[in-house]
């Protein structure tokens, strides 16, 4: 019934056996698992050979490097199941995750089912027991028409929905804890070009196909913060990468939903700001000087998409009172053409985590 996608790129080994055990341990005769060994070095893919071979319900396969996105979509190119979702090699599920999707699947015949997202922002690399009394009975909620489509993922995308919210986890913008019908895959390759983002578009194009989702109030799925991310790390083309996506999240969502999701895509596209200030402008390997960076920030903020973004977004719902002000005086410097107040604010916002 569901094939598991899990792309690996050099992770350790200990990670990738706890990311395949946490599906394993359902003991689900049904599932299989797809892991698409994205061109790691040889002493790693011996090992994720290894751990593999361990089960007849695992496939590995490897290609050459070609990015999360491309190995994601030859993931489901090579899946059988009639749903498939992906699990990254350093994430994990938790035991609810499986059990609970299949009898929604098996009920309800969704085409889109999604659960919660836990963020561990202090892993350790070993599975944390994060259910409740709660994920044993959690709500279902069913989303069907266009209105309640656009409303789920303006909420995915940062502008919130109180009906959506939950206290113990979230529902990602990432591409985790979806558990979607595989035919649909075939409209809804990911962007292999894009460098970040690619999972936004991915959503945007992925919920408007769908004519029923359920959404599942129950924590199914780890993300295991660890140093080193795409995000995180030193990116030379961040610059180019940041007016490829903006353009691209401005343009593909005006395509498929004109306006009805311009709040959400407004919040994703003003926060790549503080993408390519941590992976790039003040990143510690980044020598340029002070007039190259902020040159290279001016030309972001100006740019036609990042303006449309400053214009529409608002702050009401991030709750934490400091960090709504910080955001509000960056976005009015911006607002007001002040470059060199919000060059000041980006800097010390991002060295101070």
């Amino acid at each position: 019934m569901i094939s598991f996608i899990i792309p690996v790129y050099n992770t350790g080994r200990q990670l990738l056996s706890r990311s395949i055990h946490s599906i394993l341990k359902s003991k689900d005769k049904e599932i299989e698992i797809v892991v698409v060994d994205d061109g790691s070095r040889d002493k790693n893919s011996s090992a994720y050979q290894k751990i593999c071979r361990a089960d007849n319900r695992i496939h590995y396969y490897k290609k050459e490097n070609g990015g999360p996105s491309s190995a994601r979509n030859f993931g489901v190119r090579k899946a059988k199941n009639e749903y498939a979702v992906f699990l990254d090699a350093d994430d994990y599920i938790t035991e609810a995750c499986i059990p609970m999707a299949k009898e929604i699947i098996r009920t309800e015949h969704p085409d889109l089912v999604m659960g919660y997202v836990y963020k561990d922002l202090h892993d350790k690399g070993n599975c944390k027991r994060i259910m409740d009394a709660d994920d044993r009975n959690p709500g279902v909620m069913f989303i069907e028409d266009e209105s309640a489509k656009a409303g789920l993922l303006n909420h995915i995308l940062g502008y919130q929905n109180r009906t959506l919210s939950d206290k113990k986890g979230y529902l990602s913008d990432g591409p985790w804890c979806r558990f979607f019908r595989r035919t649909l895959f075939a409209d809804t390759y990911f962007d292999a070009d894009a460098k970040w983002d690619e999972d936004t578009l991915w959503n945007i194009s992925l919920i408007k196909r769908c004519q029923r989702i359920a959404v599942c109030k129950s924590v199914w799925y780890v993300y295991a913060v660890r140093n080193g991310s795409v995000t995180q790390g030193y990116r030379p083309d961040c610059f180019q990468e940041f007016i490829y996506i903006t353009s691209q999240l401005d343009s593909q969502s005006r395509l498929q939903w004109k306006t009805v999701i311009e709040k959400g895509v407004s919040h994703r596209i003003w926060h790549d700001i503080f993408i390519l200030s941590r992976a790039y402008l003040f990143h510690e390997k980044n020598h340029d000087s002070f007039f190259i960076r902020y040159r290279m920030m001016k030309q972001a903020v100006e740019s036609r998409c990042y303006q449309k973004a400053v214009h529409r977004i608002d702050f009401q719902y991030e709750h934490r009172f400091v960090r709504r002000k910080v955001k509000e005086l960056l976005n009015a410097s911006m607002k007001m053409h002040a470059y060199f107040i919000s060059y000041l604010i980006l800097m010390i916002y991002t060295r101070d985590g």
